[in-house]
């Protein structure tokens, strides 16, 4: 079998990898899930030799090397990983089939060395890309109490966090956003049957939004600030956060007493 002979070799090392994680999938970002599909991004702050090849879930990204072609066969020298520098990277990021909301991000990226760790971006799904299993779930419409606040009162992009406490086990916690028409669906996929002898397990609920927030402008969920919600129960209280009572199988509409919504109001 004749030879083959090697003219050149085009070496090329990955700056960094952005993981795109599903927020409702795990606590905490290292457990959550990837996204299934490719995400689409505009970025507003980048360098220029920057080069980006998408994969579900995730994106790479490569500095364009000054010499990134070897004459003959790469040596093990000249595979060696370089380090490129670290940079900015920004933009907004979405999804073309709306199953999650749109956010913006600002991350400085750049491996140092390898192997590499890459970074994890989380985003939540939209009403339309959350379906309820048979843990059930919450649903709620989120406006603001105050009548000064953009968009007819509407809360859009804000995070709900749950806290359930399981009896002798401890605590588990749920989080979801809203949509930029303050529709938000929680689903409690991870919520264990009711141990004999319990008829239901107590809840928290917390909210992060911003007064600024427009319905037309996704953001960063970083950026978010805790505010209170009114209770279901007694018009006019508000907390942060609010309990009630959650049973494993039901899909309970959440909303402040009197009203057809949840109420926010900020700290």
């Amino acid at each position: 079998m004749a030879a083959i002979k090697v003219l050149e070799t085009n070496v090329l090392h990955a700056s960094d990898v952005l993981y795109w994680l599903d927020g409702t999938t795990a606590e905490t970002s290292t457990e959550m899930q990837r996204l299934p599909h490719e995400v689409q991004f505009n970025l507003s702050d980048k360098p220029r030799d920057v080069q980006i090849r998408q994969a579900p879930g995730k994106t790479a990204l490569w500095r364009r090397p000054v010499a990134d072609i070897v004459n003959g066969e790469a040596t093990e020298t000249d595979k060696t990983f370089v380090d490129a520098g670290s940079f900015t990277l920004a933009g907004t990021v979405q999804d073309q089939r709306g199953l999650y909301n749109p956010r913006t991000f600002s991350v400085t990226v750049g491996a140092g060395s390898v192997p590499i760790a890459g970074q994890g971006l989380v985003l939540y799904p939209s009403p339309q890309g959350t379906r309820f299993g048979k843990a059930g779930g919450l649903i709620a419409t989120l406006r603001f109490a105050t009548a000064d606040t953009n968009d007819g009162n509407v809360v859009p992009w804000a995070l709900l966090t749950a806290v359930v406490t399981i009896p002798a086990v401890g605590t588990q916690t749920y989080r979801a956003q809203a949509d930029h028409r303050g529709d938000v669906l929680l689903p409690l996929h991870r919520l264990p049957p009711l141990p004999q002898g319990v008829d239901q397990y107590a809840l928290e609920l917390s909210v992060t939004a911003l007064l600024s927030a427009r319905a037309d402008t996704p953001l960063n969920t970083d950026d978010l600030v805790a505010m209170n919600l009114e209770s279901t129960s007694s018009a006019g209280s508000f907390a942060n956060p609010i309990g009630f009572s959650v049973v494993p199988g039901e899909i309970q509409l959440i909303r402040s007493a009197n009203k057809d919504h949840l109420a926010v109001q900020p700290s």
